[in-house]
């Protein structure tokens, strides 16, 4: 089974980049420009989302396969992430 780009993954923040998210120096995605100004703060929070995809998965898989670990560090990454995927807003 193929495995994703590593992380982290950042989406680009410049007028160049904006929309684009990179992972490991590569392109990973592109989103659509948004095309009404109603569509501006979900393309971001779309951005936000997908960039953090590596830290969610991560944070899950240890979370789901081992169950048992009672690390808060486990706990910690796992806010991280949902963190990143909401922008900042957990």
């Amino acid at each position: 089974m193929p495995t994703h780009t590593p992380g982290p993954w950042k989406h680009g923040k410049t007028t160049m980049t904006r929309g684009k998210i990179y992972g490991d120096g590569l392109l990973v995605a592109t989103l659509d420009p948004p095309r009404l100004e109603e569509e501006v703060a979900m393309k971001a929070a779309d951005a936000h989302l997908i960039a953090a995809a590596p830290e969610l998965l991560a944070a899950l898989q240890t979370l789901v396969f081992d169950p048992h670990d009672t690390d808060p560090q486990c706990w910690a990454k796992a806010r991280e992430a949902i963190e990143k995927a909401t922008g900042g807003a957990a």
